[in-house]
């Protein structure tokens, strides 16, 4: 090489290392990917059903209240609130905050939301949610009109909620998705397509920019957010993750962060290579068995019991969810309700096995079932590995008692829809606690509750129950009338509880902040990635700051100079 181009070379480095000297390193976008289960439903808080559309409408909206980093209800879009001395009247003075579009977020959007989700003609499935409103249930059932609901905004910084009765649960119950506000400008002008990427605007930390359709939903920093500058996570995804082992494969890949639970079948491995990623905590939830009383066989008591008492869970737990599942339930309520009587157990507690096969086979025999004319009926479950080991589990137990029955695995979306429909005899089901309070699991079993009421539960007595509870002040007198409500459901076997669940997440040791919270409610907002991890650009090439983080040319002619061929034609 000449000593001219090996004189001008050496400049040029030179200007290289003095400019990178005083270059501010680029800011690679902080990027979170996470697993969130099946396929949301949509992105309309009053058409969402499931836990995968709570974690992403939580991420793009805020309610009156809403939920710190450990789950706790704090006030959210509301920076105050006055309450009447008899419980029935609450005053809401709402933040300074505005919509993701700059426009401000006011009174009147509430007072649209809570309309719009008891119109009949929205057909909002949690609907029932809102019914301690005032005039709520009459409205939503289109014996009122709508302007009749006690809700009022008399002036845009002011929302006022009127109740039918006291409601000590409702800051809990307004950080449901449902109790959100709803762009008022937008949905009137939008319509149906308000929920579009590019159309749809929110008021809480992440706005939506894509979504593809069971691939992947984008969300980015909402710049309008009243505490956009505590939040640390610039964009995050969400993949539906189904697939527990491919999502498993994924997670392992560094593709995923999180991951909503990790499957059961890899329980060694995961206790054995990354204890410190594989979490397991009991929270507010419940599984159980669905049994439909709209018609026979299943209208009879006698056929329920048998059928509850024929399930061998503590087998089910030990072999077939390896312990890493829950716990046996012998109620609705999961330990930890605040402020309820527990003391209520399904009819088949404290018996062995033994004896509770013995009594399974007496009952349906004298409902008219035995060999020569065997209970034939059909199971419903989720499409998953872990709940088609519990169907085969369950066959066999129901086989032992004279019962034979029919498998059907179903996807997510499938599956409730046919619960919502009642079209099924026996199916898989369970409740992920809206709230800490009794309330956000027997409002299901009332007869009002058409949309969620699976069983088909019709019961005059439990209904009272229900409705003194709502009027009782008292926390203790309450918890009691609830406690009895309870106890009426199990033994009836509308339901037959299996056992309270685990909150089982994967997460990266680099994602800050996630908690063991009561419901497995883990917001973005309060989430970080640690500076020790590198960005997940640089881990997994996110779109944003990963051609920044890699520093574009002068990188390129860095690395160039530390390989051979720069040796070789330097001292050529």
């Amino acid at each position: 090489m000449t000593s001219l181009i090996r004189s001008l070379l050496i400049g040029l480095i030179a200007v290289s290392t003095a400019i990178a000297a005083v270059a501010p390193p680029a800011l690679a976008a902080k990027i979170l990917h996470r697993g969130n289960g099946a396929e949301p439903k949509g992105l309309d808080p009053h058409q969402a059903s499931g836990d995968p559309e709570n974690h992403i409408l939580g991420d793009m909206f805020i309610g009156l209240y809403t939920e710190d980093v450990d789950g706790h209800t704090i006030l959210g879009a509301a920076e105050k609130v006055d309450t009447s001395e008899d419980g029935l009247r609450w005053t809401f003075t709402l933040r300074d905050h505005k919509w993701s579009d700059g426009t401000p977020v006011t009174a009147a959007d509430f007072v649209f939301a809570y309309r719009r989700a008891l119109d009949p003609k929205t057909a909002c499935e949690y609907a029932s949610i809102l019914y301690p409103v005032k005039n709520a249930e009459r409205v939503n059932k289109g014996e009122l009109p709508i302007e009749q609901l006690g809700v009022s905004a008399p002036d845009p910084k002011t929302f006022v909620i009127e109740l039918a009765h006291p409601a000590p649960y409702l800051p809990e119950m307004m950080t449901h998705y449902t109790t959100f506000p709803i762009p008022k400008h937008v949905v009137e002008k939008a319509g149906s397509d308000w929920t579009k990427a590019g159309v749809m605007v929110s008021n809480g930390p992440y706005m939506l920019v894509e979504r593809r359709p069971y691939d992947r939903i984008k969300l980015v920093k909402n710049p309008y957010f009243f505490d956009a500058a505590n939040v640390k996570i610039d964009e995050v995804y969400y993949y539906p993750t189904s697939d527990e082992s491919a999502s498993m494969k994924r997670y392992r890949a560094g593709e995923l962060d999180t991951l909503d639970r990790w499957p059961l079948t890899e329980h060694k491995w995961l206790n054995a290579k990354i204890p410190n990623e594989t979490r397991k905590y009991t929270g507010l939830r419940v599984q159980y068995t669905v049994l439909n009383m709209r018609k026979p066989p299943l209208s009879d008591r006698r056929v329920r019991v048998a059928l509850g008492e024929a399930i061998d869970r503590e087998a089910v737990q030990r072999e077939v969810y390896f312990d890493s599942y829950g716990v046996e339930a012998l109620n609705v309520l999961p330990p930890g309700m605040a402020n309820v009587d527990l003391s209520a157990k399904v009819p088949w507690a404290g018996k062995t096995m033994e004896e509770r096969r013995a009594e399974a086979r007496k009952l349906l025999a004298e409902a008219g079932f035995g060999p020569d004319n065997p209970l034939k009926l059909s199971y419903n479950h989720l499409n998953r590995p872990d709940t088609k080991r519990y169907a085969i589990a369950l066959q066999d137990m129901w086989k032992r008692v004279g019962a034979d029955i029919e498998l059907n695995a179903k996807d997510f979306a499938i599956h409730y829809d046919l619960l919502k429909t009642a079209n099924f005899d026996i199916a898989e089901a369970g409740w992920i606690f809206d709230y800490n309070d009794a309330q956000s699991v027997l409002f299901l079993f009332q007869s009002s509750n058409t949309g969620l009421n699976y069983p088909g539960y019709n019961n005059p007595d439990y209904d009272r129950l229900m409705a003194q509870a709502e009027n009782e002040k008292d926390l203790v007198a309450r918890g009691k009338l609830l406690g009895k409500a309870a106890g009426l459901l199990i033994n009836d076997v509308a339901v037959a509880p299996s056992c309270f669940q685990y909150i089982r997440p994967l997460v990266k040791s680099y994602v800050l902040n996630w908690k063991h919270t009561p419901r497995g409610v883990n917001r973005t907002r309060w989430l970080d990635i640690s500076d020790e991890s590198g960005t997940v650009a640089d881990a997994k090439g996110g779109e944003a700051g990963a051609q920044a983080s890699e520093g574009g040319f002068w990188s390129w002619l860095a690395s160039w100079f530390d390989g051979d061929a720069w040796s070789k034609w330097w001292n050529s």
